[in-house]
């Protein structure tokens, strides 16, 4: 049981406990090499010193921009130990995110994970004159000699002999092409350059490939050219230093005998200030969320004795770190003195690196399983017809099986009962008496060989920041690969509920875990608790929540009364009490223009149990009827465009053509139908397919990849206005 009451403590406390064990495991040279407990914290300690020396104090507010790595962990808790507040971004993040975050944050420096945010960060829509400082932690690339090249930056070769190089000449074609490069230069570069484009003034078109006018391209070019010498951090309004140089200025400083994080750390207090994370910002600008210690004390003291989380597990590490269930996720691992192993969410790096680490336990998103079971099925469609055959059979049985066995063991979350009659469950022991065999058979046939891409030693993932789907639960359910779905927000430090290997639900969170309070009121009268069964709003309360939205205490005091906060998602309890299923976010409901309220999350997991189904959004607001945005599975399609002969020069043309429009008018029938147990108003549906995939990019995803709905709807304005009237 942990004892420690803050995040510095448990970690000083299990590098003793765990000194030479790995905690981490990160690739170099496709390999996989050990960073020990007692490496690991060193490098927290040099990193934090480092920072001090360069003027970082405690109480300061620092950014932190970068996806999952080795690097990110160590910063982290090199202002944790500060008694910093760091604000974790995507390293995906946009020149306009970047300046919102940093300024309303009130940040004075920040931790850029290369060239990219180094490059978003100069392009902000506006001056941050509070930054101070900036870590690079990969240096960036400049054209220039390397006596030119400050300690931050690596040297590139801007001219061979008299003539230009390869690699600048890359780069200008690069940077005329896209917005959003920029070329480093030195000063002498930069004069190579403009000679070089104005004795080149005829070619330059052909050079850069581009039929833009000669001096547009040249002016282009030397506006996007930003000079960078050795005495940059002298005449900058902030200095830049290398991740490098932190962590040797540090350790220098260590070896001399400096105490200063080992005191701060002393000093650190449950109520101390941790991070401030800002929300995706689904239907309004994005809040900064304060959690401290003691918020993420709770998970990670809560979880391992719930989830059987040991010291002997190996976790993957594939969610971006400024996620919050992946920044938990690692606290956890340090906490029982497990090993995180870093890998990525794409198929060509997981999937190797599940057979060569074989964790067992992953954090996970929704968006990951589906692609696994989309990548199932189109292996099996691509298999000759009997193996398409063996396949179907194979689920077709264990459907049935799973159903009967989760009868008998009472895994099937019950919301007009308490629990299934004897005859049922005798029922559900014939059936599995009966099917028992041909399940075996199916799983030495099929299931087997999906278990063996996880690595074979994988005993659970666990599944947050979104709902996973019926069909694909089901999917992993029978082939014996356990997803324990949960259920949390950036506000509860995240998790408030998970199922478990002792109590898999399926189609539910799970249980709450010890401490955490949870009620499900009254969508129009919150003070009103409603009865086990019943779907309302979901409030929750307990040591997890959230200090409140920074600089928002008018939005905190809506979202936290009496100490409980409103999740404003809707919900429902088993009839016992114990488990939690949620059916979609409050502020998400459609109301028809004939007063009926819809839950749109409900149809659009039913439609992604289409195999042709990619992405989808439910619309309707104040509309005589719904309608659906569909971007479709254009791999699965392939089959019918080859048999059915459908020709088109581009997806834009494809998405209007008849007989692909025809399947998924049907496709929505079949699956949204009163059968199926919707009602007569949601069946009625007009659809419109996409072309283009919904992404971060181009605006209608969250970084988290959730929808914005506002975004959609301002965007398919037309369209909507069309399908739904």
């Amino acid at each position: 049981m942990l004892t420690a009451k803050t995040l510095t403590e448990m970690l000083r406390d299990n590098v003793k406990k765990y000194a030479d064990k790995p905690a981490f495991k990160i690739k170099k040279e496709k390999k996989f090499i050990p960073i020990s407990y007692r490496e690991f914290y060193d490098r927290v300690k040099c990193v934090g010193t480092g920072l001090l020396d360069i003027g970082i104090k405690e109480l300061d507010h620092v950014g932190l921009i970068s996806e999952n790595r080795f690097e990110w962990i160590i910063s982290d808790m090199a202002m944790i130990h500060l008694k910093v507040a760091d604000i974790p971004c995507s390293g995906n993040s946009s020149a306009k995110d970047i300046y919102f975050k940093l300024n309303h944050s009130d940040s004075v420096a920040v931790f850029l994970e290369g060239e990219k945010q180094f490059v978003n960060f100069l392009q902000s829509p506006h001056p941050l004159p509070s930054i101070k400082n900036i870590v690079l932690i990969d240096k960036i690339n400049i054209f220039a000699d390397p006596e030119e090249t400050p300690e931050w930056a690596i040297p590139i070769a801007f001219k061979d002999g008299n003539e230009i190089s390869k690699k600048l000449e890359r780069s200008i074609e690069r940077c005329i092409s896209n917005d959003n490069t920029i070329l480093f230069l030195s000063p002498n570069a930069k004069d190579f350059l403009a000679d070089y484009l104005e004795n080149n003034k005829k070619k330059l078109p052909e050079l850069v490939n581009s039929n833009l006018p000669v001096e547009f391209i040249k002016e282009s070019l030397l506006q996007k050219s930003y000079t960078i010498d050795k005495e940059y951090n002298r005449k900058s309004s902030f200095r830049i230093y290398s991740f490098q140089d932190i962590e040797e200025r540090g350790k220098k400083l260590l070896e001399q005998g400096d105490k200063r994080l080992e005191q701060i750390a002393d000093s650190v207090r449950e109520d101390d200030l941790v991070t401030i994370i800002y929300t995706s910002g689904t239907t309004a600008a994005p809040k900064g969320v304060m959690l401290i210690h003691s918020n993420f004390v709770h998970n990670v003291r809560a979880m391992p004795p719930v989830q059987h989380i040991n010291e002997n597990d190996i976790f993957l590490s594939v969610l971006p770190s400024w996620h919050i269930f992946e920044r938990t996720a690692e606290y956890l691992s340090l906490t029982v003195g497990a090993t995180t192993s870093y890998s990525k969410p794409f198929k060509q790096i997981l999937l190797p690196d599940l057979i060569e680490e074989k964790p067992t336990i992953m954090a996970s998103v929704p968006r990951i399983w589906e692609s696994v079971y989309q990548g199932a099925i189109a292996k099996a469609r691509r298999g000759s017809v009997i193996q398409n055959k063996i396949f179907d059979w194979a689920f077709k049985i264990g459907a049935e099986y799973k159903k009967a066995e989760r009868t008998v063991n009472g895994s099937i979350p019950l919301f007009d009962r308490e629990e299934f009659s004897p005859e049922e469950k005798k029922d559900a022991r014939k059936t599995m008496i009966k099917l028992g065999w041909l399940y075996r058979l199916a799983d030495k046939l099929v299931y087997k060989k999906i278990r063996a891409a996880t690595g074979g030693k994988l005993r659970f993932a666990i599944s947050g920041g979104g709902a996973l789907l019926d069909n694909v639960d089901s999917f992993f359910d029978i082939a014996g690969i356990l997803v324990c779905e949960g259920y949390g927000l950036t506000e509860t430090a995240p998790v408030l509920s998970a199922r478990n290997p002792e109590a898999n639900i399926i189609s539910s969170v799970g249980a709450a875990l010890p401490e955490v309070e949870i009620k499900v009121v009254d969508k129009n009268d919150i003070r009103k608790e409603l009865p086990y069964g019943e779907v309302g709003v979901v409030l929750t309360k307990g040591p997890m929540v959230m200090k409140g939205y920074y600089k928002n205490e008018e939005t905190t005091a809506q979202a936290v009364q009496n100490g409980w906060f409103n999740t404003g998602d809707l919900g429902r309890k088993t009839k016992n009490g114990k488990y939690l299923q949620l059916v979609g976010r409050a502020k998400d409901t459609i109301v028809l223009r004939s007063g009926e309220n819809v839950e749109p999350q409900l149809l659009e997991e039913k439609l992604l149990e289409s195999e042709f189904i990619n992405m989808t959004v439910v619309v309707g607001q104040d509309k005589p009827r719904l309608g659906v945005l569909i971007v479709p599975n254009f791999e699965n399609l392939r089959a019918l465009w080859e048999k059915e002969n459908i020709i088109f020069e581009n997806l834009d043309e494809a998405v209007k053509n008849p007989k692909i429009v025809s399947l998924f008018q049907n496709e929505v029938r079949r699956l949204i139908s009163l059968e199926n147990g919707f009602n007569s108003y949601e069946t009625a549906m007009g659809i419109a397919l996409c072309a283009n995939s919904f992404s971060v990019e181009t605006g209608e995803l969250t970084e988290t990849l959730k929808i914005k709905r506002f975004e959609i709807h301002n965007k398919f304005a037309e369209i909507i206005d069309s399908i739904c009237g």
